[in-house]
């Protein structure tokens, strides 16, 4: 029989093995976040065609630094706190296709040296401030497909705009004061394939127009598939 001493040593022993092993099965501790410099230095270097950014505030002095990144393809800025003088450096991106802008003003002046960006599909503004003069300088950016955006400034007449880009295949509009007539400016978008409306003023009567003037058309209405969309259940997205 063990005596009350050994017990002791082989309690402390098994102990020892018990933080070991629980040491070992420590999940190692994540990669670092590469910081907005870093990702714009694995672009300049050809080891990367996108910035993403999460975390990071990114202002006028960061966005100068994008400036002859010919490779760039896709910006997307989480905490954007520039201006129109550091989106100049943006619009100057001659390859840039996929553009998301979060947590900044995006205003009419704003819109307008964004409309320089000529190879753009993808234009993501879920945080923006511009009126129908701002959405109107879109019409200079042929390759949009994909359109998402929130303000509160764009009314019923400015999705007139909307309706002349023959390239917008993807609409998204979150929280636009619109109501039916502006859903009825939309019905000669007959390339559209999918539209996402949410917090807006239209109501059943609209929306079923729409779908009959848009065949086909893949439609949510704040957050929902609509039970008039043709394609519930059957849709990809």
């Amino acid at each position: 029989m063990a005596s009350s001493g050994s017990r002791r040593l082989l309690a402390a022993g098994w102990s020892v093995v018990i933080v070991a092993l629980g040491n070992s099965c420590t999940a190692p501790p994540a990669p670092a976040v590469p910081s907005f410099r870093d990702m714009v230095e694995q672009v300049r270097r050809g080891e990367s065609t996108e910035i993403v950014t999460a975390d990071e505030p990114i202002g006028d002095a960061k966005l100068t630094l994008l400036s002859d990144l010919p490779e760039l393809k896709h910006l997307a800025i989480e905490k954007f706190q520039g201006t129109e003088k550091g989106l100049r450096a943006i619009a100057e991106l001659p390859n840039l296709q996929r553009l998301q802008l979060r947590g900044g003003q995006v205003g009419d002046n704003a819109m307008a040296v964004i409309s320089r960006c000529v190879s753009l599909k993808n234009l993501n503004l879920p945080d923006a401030s511009f009126s129908d003069e701002g959405l109107a300088a879109l019409k200079g950016l042929p390759q949009l497909e994909l359109l998402r955006f929130h303000t509160q400034h764009v009314s019923d007449e400015g999705l007139t705009h909307i309706a002349e880009m023959k390239s917008i295949r993807f609409l998204h509009l979150i929280g636009v004061p619109i109501t039916d007539q502006g859903l009825a400016n939309l019905e000669v978008m007959q390339q559209l394939e999918s539209f996402y409306i949410d917090d807006t003023a239209v109501t059943d009567e609209g929306i079923e127009r729409l779908l009959k003037a848009v065949p086909g058309l893949h439609l949510h209405v704040d957050q929902q598939h609509s039970d008039r969309d043709p394609s519930k259940g059957t849709h990809p997205h």
